[in-house]
């Protein structure tokens, strides 16, 4: 799941990256429209959209690093506990507590709800995703299949041959080098 990134220190930099970035993306049109509509109509519109990017997008994208740092801490936390093992429970279950932890201000009522709304949606992805990859590798199975019936070489080859080996085998003997 985490190739790229094997250390958890790194991965809190990169998930306060994503949140400040996704602030960004998602903040700066909603802050535009926001301030187009709320200008008055005589030649202020476009100043009052930018103004209005200006004071609430860096706001806005703090509040998305925040929730991504707690997100990490609870992802980490939860694999670490269970030894480093890396599944879609610590997704639902780092998704449910932060959410539940964002909204605690707003009473225990409201945690509670937002909690399971969020381990609603969790579940969802983490659902969609394991759809996703069974029908992936049933049609990359199927490929596979119809081409080597067709008489066609796979996709995918079954073992790896290097280009060396290849053209050692296709050509004459002693006609190509390899190093």
């Amino acid at each position: 799941m985490y190739d790229e990134i094997p250390d958890y220190r790194y991965r809190l930099i990169d998930y306060v990256g994503d949140g400040i970035v996704l602030g960004a993306l998602i903040g700066s049109p909603y802050y535009f429209i926001r301030g187009l509509c709320n200008s008055p109509s005589r030649g202020g519109r476009l100043a009052g959209g930018v103004h209005a990017v200006r004071t609430n997008v860096p706001r806005f994208c703090g509040r998305g690093a925040g929730i991504l740092a707690v997100f990490w801490a609870l992802e980490s936390g939860m694999s670490l506990a269970r030894r480093r093992r890396e599944d879609k429970w610590n997704l639902i279950v780092a998704g449910t507590g932060t959410y539940a932890l964002v909204n605690v201000r707003r009473g225990a009522r409201a945690a509670a709800r937002s909690s399971l709304l969020a381990s609603m949606f969790y579940v969802g992805i983490s659902l969609a995703g394991l759809s996703f990859a069974s029908w992936h590798s049933g049609v990359v199975r199927s490929g596979r299949e119809c081409r080597i019936q067709g008489g066609l070489p796979a996709l995918v080859p079954s073992r790896r041959v290097s280009p060396c080996r290849a053209a050692l085998r296709d050509a004459a003997e002693g006609s190509v080098e390899c190093r």
